[in-house]
């Protein structure tokens, strides 16, 4: 992607990558339940993006899951984007800064329950009868950024810059 001078106007524009594949998917409602969904491929082959989505391993078909679960995730983090909130996002600053501390504490501090592992052997736990049969993982250990799950304490201590 990049800038380039449209030969017929001579003014910039912005061009996109010739391999990009963007689709969108537009809902439709009545009476606020959802009355239609419709899928458009705007850039590329409906062929050529259903392989893309299959190569990393998902099935193919376009769909806004992924879009609207992380949309509902930071509804429940942060107050500011709650749909009927009073605490309605007032600066845009301060809403950045609270969103670049959530994305830090669910990346580093709030382990997944989709990325645990099972363990071979369960481990035995101080005080609980059950042994421990997966071990908890963050996002951030999950892409090998870290060995282990922050505290909050040690999220604000670290440096940056």
């Amino acid at each position: 992607m990049h800038w380039s001078l449209d030969p017929a106007s001579g003014k910039p524009r912005w061009q996109v990558a010739l391999d990009l594949l963007y689709a969108q998917v537009k809902k439709s409602y009545r009476r606020r339940r959802l009355a239609r969904v419709e899928r458009h491929l705007r850039l590329g082959s409906l062929d050529d993006f259903a392989a893309r989505l299959q190569s990393l391993g998902l099935s193919g078909s376009i769909n806004a899951a992924f879009v609207e679960r992380i949309n509902l995730t930071l509804r429940h983090a942060l107050a500011a984007l709650s749909r009927r909130s009073w605490a309605t996002a007032q600066l845009s600053g301060e809403l950045v800064a609270h969103l670049l501390w959530w994305r830090a504490y669910y990346h580093f501090c709030r382990s997944h329950q989709s990325l645990r592992l099972k363990l071979d052997v369960p481990q035995a736990r101080r005080g609980v009868q059950t042994p421990r049969r997966f071990l908890p993982r963050t996002p951030a250990m999950a892409a090998g950024l870290t060995d282990h799950i922050w505290s909050v304490q040690e999220l604000l201590a670290f440096p940056v810059g």
